[in-house]
């Protein structure tokens, strides 16, 4: 759990910290206030919203942001969100025209190519600083002192049944990494209106029931084919089959899915585009 955020300037004594994936995805299911907060000029809300990162203007220079880029304004006092690849929460200070963070708590996870990794230090650059906050329809764009700007458009959360959800992050033992190259692309869920999961797991295939509750989702026993896998391919099956044994706890913000077990592994998951 996360170290009790604090609601006063103290909070910039904080030292940045490594946090796995599941870590930030317990912070969810037990502090996830969203309560009505600031607003922006004009009355558009900022807390509470799901606010997709486009891009961000540094130097004069513009740079797409990766499709897993988001920040949530959970509170006035926290934001969360994914830099490009890697999760990060902290305290922060929202009001209606600006937003001061702390220190982010954040992951490490490995990013695949040099794009999102230098997205990811423009951004965390870019938001360790107090912004000016304009919202304009669906629209919200932080500025810092210097110019630097991150652009934003409100966005809503991706349904869990129908969608097809590609697993791109894996989470054992307080560590998170990507799904390893040689098996990208060899696991997704789909949820369906009759209650029922399909999978892809890593080479087999299977079907369970899948009951949701609240924040919770309970698996039925898993039919699945019986082939015989090796090398990176089994270690995520592995994975996959220990998630999908009984109830796990889900989080979806955005076009992204959390899922995590009892036992302490968990997956990341993308809505399909």
């Amino acid at each position: 759990m996360l170290t009790t955020l604090r609601t006063s300037r103290t909070r910039a004594l904080i030292s940045t910290a490594v946090l796995p994936l599941a870590a930030l995805a317990t912070v969810t299911a037990c502090g996830d206030e969203k309560a009505p907060g600031s607003k922006a000029a004009g009355g558009a809300p900022i807390t509470g919203v799901h606010w997709s990162v486009r891009s961000a203007t540094v130097d004069g220079k513009t740079t797409k942001a990766p499709g897993s880029a988001y920040l949530e304004f959970v509170s006035d006092e926290r934001v969360r969100g994914n830099y490009g690849c890697n999760h990060f929460d902290a305290d922060a200070e929202v009001t209606g025209d600006s937003v001061d963070l702390g220190k982010a708590k954040r992951t490490m996870m490995l990013c695949e190519g040099k794009d999102v990794a230098a997205f990811e230090k423009t951004l965390a650059r870019t938001l360790a600083e107090k912004n000016t906050v304009e919202a304009k329809g669906d629209d919200l764009t932080l500025t810092r002192e210097n110019g630097d700007t991150v652009t934003l458009a409100k966005q809503r959360d991706a349904k869990l049944v129908g969608t097809k959800w590609n697993v791109t992050s894996l989470s054992s033992d307080d560590t998170t990494s990507s799904v390893p190259k040689a098996a990208q692309g060899r696991a997704r869920l789909v949820f369906d209106k009759d209650g029922h999961v399909s999978a892809r797991l890593g080479c087999n295939s299977g079907r369970a029931k899948a009951t949701v509750k609240g924040d919770d989702i309970t698996f039925g026993p898993l039919s699945s084919t019986r082939m015989g896998c090796i090398g990176e391919a089994a270690k995520l099956e592995r994975t996959m089959l220990d998630v999908l044994k009984k109830k796990v706890s889900y989080d979806i913000q955005g076009d992204s899915l959390t899922l995590k077990a009892p036992g302490g592994n968990g997956i990341g998951l993308a809505a399909a585009k």
